[in-house]
């Protein structure tokens, strides 16, 4: 009797690179309808060119953001969402073309993540692979700051606390990456950094400008909650569920993470426990659960593969609706704390390309 040749079964390296590629198609396709250029990356260009311009007390103003909106033929006016001293990072693409600026700022935020993220690439997974999850096509397809904030915290948890300073332009970024922090010293410096990253911007920009972006936050959350397009791009309990559906995710959620803190359970974490976060601000998490799946698909049972593999995916399922994504996360983040961390090279990622 002829045996048949036993099949090779795929390796982590295979399966993770079919399920990058699995993930990043449904971005793709779907925001390929659009009109690239006309984004969320509109609200950034709008405010530095108020800034630049001299409107600063227009920046969180619906109408006068409207008409740069009209005068641009940029779509819908939004508000400018992050507080003032992210001026200092958003400026600067603002003295070029609208176009212009959204290339440069993709290209360079793509960079600047991919740099960031290069040392965690050592299971054989080509390290592009962490610009192309779908986390990271949704925020170059919105033209958000996803990348940004993404290599921000990556530098966070891995003893630069300078960065923890600069996730203050994401308040609850800010907050949560105090769990980054390895020392009364290093937190002391994060305080007095961000503290003065605010004063500065208080002496530059105005203390009114402050003033207007406490007037308009609520005003501006509440109108995110009103627009049906963040329930196809949300994927926090308070986006699916409202503040009761909220408690009982974040409650879990931090419960949860309290049995393995690194830098990839606490990004994951991070969307059971913050009021607010979308597909495009996953670009961390999603890399963990690809990570995880190159490095211990193998020995994983069926229980811990699908999770973890929904997690990594999620960013593309939240299109579908973002009453899906809590539960999802809340089961990959179970299977996630039960693995370490996947630790980076020796050697950073700078050294690394100079060598």
């Amino acid at each position: 009797m002829t045996e048949h040749p036993s099949v090779a079964k795929p390796t982590n390296r295979s399966v993770a690179i079919q399920l990058w590629a699995i993930g990043a198609l449904g971005p793709l396709i779907y925001f390929s309808k659009g009109e690239i250029g006309k984004n969320d990356f509109v609200a950034l260009w709008i405010a530095g060119k108020q800034l630049l311009s001299g409107n600063v007390v227009g920046i969180y103003d619906l109408a006068s953001t409207g008409q740069y909106t009209a005068l641009f033929d940029l779509g819908q006016a939004t508000i400018f969402p992050y507080p003032p001293h992210a001026l200092f990072l958003i400026a600067p693409f603002s003295m070029l073309p609208q176009m212009s600026a959204y290339l440069v700022w993709t290209l360079g935020t793509a960079a600047f993540f991919w740099w960031c993220a290069r040392p965690y690439f050592r299971t054989g997974v080509p390290s592009i692979l962490s610009i192309m999850t779908p986390a990271a096509i949704s925020t170059i397809a919105f033209g958000q700051t996803g990348l940004l904030f993404g290599g921000l915290w990556i530098l966070a948890f891995r003893g630069k606390w300078p960065a923890v300073a600069l996730l203050t332009i994401k308040p609850h970024l800010g907050f949560l990456a105090i769990l980054s922090l390895r020392s009364r010293s290093d937190f002391l410096k994060t305080a007095l950094l961000a503290a003065a990253l605010v004063v500065v911007s208080a002496l530059m920009f105005g203390v009114g400008l402050w003033a207007s972006f406490f007037d308009h936050t609520i005003a501006h959350a509440i109108k995110i909650s009103n627009l049906n397009r963040w329930f196809f791009a949300g994927v926090t309990p308070a986006i699916g569920y409202g503040f009761w559906g909220w408690l009982p995710f974040a409650a879990a959620g931090a419960l949860m993470l309290c049995r393995n803190v690194n830098l990839f359970t606490v990004s994951t974490a991070s969307f059971l426990i913050s009021p607010y976060g979308f597909h495009y601000d996953m670009t961390v998490a999603s890399m963990g659960f690809g990570l995880l799946i190159a490095s211990h698909w193998q020995e994983m049972p069926i229980r811990h593969r699908i999770p973890v593999a929904l997690g990594f995916l999620s960013p593309a399922i939240a299109i579908t609706g973002a009453w899906w994504i809590p539960p999802l996360l809340l089961w990959a983040l179970w299977t996630q704390v039960q693995y370490p961390e996947p630790s980076p090279t020796a050697k950073s990622a700078l050294e690394t390309a100079r060598a």
